[in-house]
């Protein structure tokens, strides 16, 4: 006898991971028993929902916010290609860890929709806030004597000990390059455990994003004329104004344009552009350098990522950017051609109008 086909809804209702699915407008059309239990509410009720309202009731004790973050801005900006996440989730009687992917489908033309998969990881986003929290204290007190150290090279190369014979010059030239690459990575690291600990706080404030950019430029001329290369800006008329932390934008900004100049060939140029996009405001960062192979183009946000033939760094910057650009309700994206160079975009949300 042949056997039975197993109808795949009861599967799927007996694995620990949630599943939803969504329409194209984000209207739930299944939800297993995982999601089911989680949510607290009948089946009924939650399938022909808004996928904003369930996840709005879900997370009403919640208390980092960044799952109900992390629906809106996909609402806002539907992802094209697979998103994963693992994010917080705090409540007064638990504190936990959620990993999400979201997977776009389209299986028949007119068809399409969104799947999202929830499992727990607590042990793992546990282990790594115990690295963050030890990274974050020996970086503090890394800081203190390296900014001593700092300071003492830069007198006694200013001649405050009395004129310095050449080679001993030279050393402390080296020496200061040495500590400067290394207040940057603490820097960097002490953003990064900011930023994931919840602790990042943005002073918002309307803003032109042509001002940021312009503070960005001037602050890059210096290693612009040392890699003998220009910066070229343009920006459309009547560009709105966004709310954001402008000290951390033009963070974002000076980032991008020092890792173009990095890698664009001297006598060349890096170009930066601002423009509107449906009811945001984008901004490109387009270098002349070799391109990022296409294998590559995911793992460049990563912490810690050193792809082949990259310039020597933290390997922070970038995945500082993307924290920050999305701490901003925005997003990040980077393309490229070898041989061609690479545009790195973000948006930011522009100012309601009105």
């Amino acid at each position: 006898m042949a056997d039975a086909l197993i109808d795949p809804h009861i599967l799927l209702d007996q694995i620990p991971t949630g599943v939803i699915v969504t329409d194209a407008e984000w209207r739930i059309r299944y939800a297993n028993e995982s999601v089911v239990r989680s949510v607290g509410q009948a089946r009924e009720a939650i399938v022909g929902e808004h996928l904003l309202l369930i996840a709005s009731s879900y997370c009403r004790a919640e208390t980092t916010g960044e799952l109900l973050r992390l629906a809106t801005q996909l609402t806002q900006r539907p992802p094209k290609e697979s998103v994963v996440r693992r994010l917080p989730f705090h409540t007064a009687a638990r504190r936990k860890f959620i990993r999400v992917q979201v997977q776009p489908y389209q299986p028949a033309p007119g068809v399409s929709g969104f799947v999202f998969l929830f499992r727990d990881a607590t042990p793992e986003g546990e282990v790594d806030e115990m690295k963050s929290e030890f990274v974050s204290m020996a970086s503090h007190e890394m800081r203190t004597p390296m900014t001593s150290i700092k300071g003492s090279l830069e007198l006694l190369l200013g001649g405050y000990a009395g004129e310095l014979p050449a080679e001993a010059s030279e050393l402390l030239g080296i020496s200061l390059t040495a500590v400067d690459r290394l207040v940057r990575l603490i820097n960097d690291l002490l953003d990064i455990s900011k930023i994931e600990s919840g602790k990042m706080d943005l002073k918002l404030d309307r803003i032109e994003i042509g001002e940021c950019i312009g503070k960005s430029m001037r602050s890059l001329r210096a290693l612009a004329e040392a890699h003998r290369v220009s910066i070229r800006s343009e920006r459309t008329e009547n560009l709105p104004r966004v709310m954001g932390d402008r000290d951390r934008l033009e963070q974002v900004i000076t980032n991008l344009l020092s890792n173009a100049l990095k890698y664009t060939p001297p006598e060349s140029e890096v170009s930066i552009l601002a423009r509107s996009e449906n009811n945001a405001v984008r901004v490109t960062v387009r270098d002349q350098g070799p391109g990022i192979p296409p294998d590559q183009l995911e793992k460049v946000f990563d912490r810690f990522c050193q792809l082949a033939g990259a310039k020597k760094g933290s390997g922070l910057g970038l995945t500082i950017c993307r924290a920050l650009v999305e701490q901003h309700g925005g997003r990040i994206w980077v393309e490229s051609e070898l041989g061609r160079g690479s545009q790195f975009h973000f948006e930011i949300p522009a100012e309601p109008s009105g």
